[in-house]
């Protein structure tokens, strides 16, 4: 047996087939001797998101789910439990979301800010008359913001800033006016202080015969109506001194 071995393995046929041979018994217990995978494990998810069901589907389909929280802003969680690390965002109360699974209480979305919700903090409107209401309350509310800021702008403009500042503290924190009216509030007082300094500097001036500094302070006057028009008696009487000196004029201009 020994002299047939060393035979095969000194001729380059012999050996081939020889290799051959032990490559296929190898395998062929590796193969019978590895494990064979579990089909009920390989069929189990290795996510733990849980989609709806067709009926669960149903259910949803056509209908609103809002945000329903009497403390908003709704937490948005990375997973279904109320661990005190895992928020990943937040949403105002009223505001909609797209709800894609459920789980124990807790709802998927993917809308405005994927993650996970309390479902009890929400709530789900099917009938569409109570839709289209909703969406116009949700558009009237918008509306609010654009308008209290328009009326206190006027207020401003005609000179009452005290009722501007108090209607621009009006406009809620979800209005798309928001942001702009915050800038009114610090932006308001000031010009209005600059225009009514300017105003007194430019009595000063009138008094004083320097009719020509009076009209260069026309340029400095912010653009409120009100101390704009309250300038122009003042430009009026020095543009008659600088062609008529100080004789008081034969009539006031108005």
């Amino acid at each position: 047996m020994a002299f047939r071995v060393n035979q095969i393995l000194k001729s380059p046929l012999g050996l081939g087939a020889f290799v051959t041979a032990i490559m296929i018994v190898v395998g062929t217990g590796y193969v019978s001797l590895k494990p064979q995978p579990n089909s009920s494990m390989a069929s189990q998810p290795l996510s733990e998101t849980v989609q709806l069901s067709s009926d669960s589907l149903e259910a949803f389909k056509g209908c609103l789910t809002i945000v329903s929280d009497p403390q908003p802003p709704l937490n948005v969680r990375a997973a279904p439990t109320d661990r005190f690390n895992n928020i990943v965002g937040g949403i105002q109360d009223g505001d909609s979301i797209t709800v894609i699974g459920k789980q124990r209480g807790w709802l998927q979305i993917s809308a405005p800010v994927p993650g996970w919700v309390d479902k009890a903090l929400t709530k789900t409107i099917c009938d569409q008359a109570e839709q289209a209401e909703l969406a116009k309350s949700s558009a009237m509310k918008t509306d609010v913001g654009n308008r209290v800021l328009a009326e206190a702008i006027e207020e401003y403009q005609s000179g009452d800033l005290n009722s501007a500042i108090k209607l621009i503290k009006t406009i809620p924190e979800d209005s798309s006016v928001y942001a702009q009216a915050q800038v009114s509030l610090k932006t308001m007082p000031n010009q209005w202080r600059r225009a009514k300094s300017l105003y007194g500097t430019a009595q000063t001036a009138l008094k004083e015969n320097r009719a020509a500094d009076v009209l260069k302070l026309v340029e400095e006057i912010p653009d409120i109506r009100y101390w704009r028009e309250k300038f122009t008696p003042l430009v009026k009487q020095a543009i008659y001194y600088q062609h008529y000196g100080n004789a008081a004029p034969q009539s006031h201009p108005k």
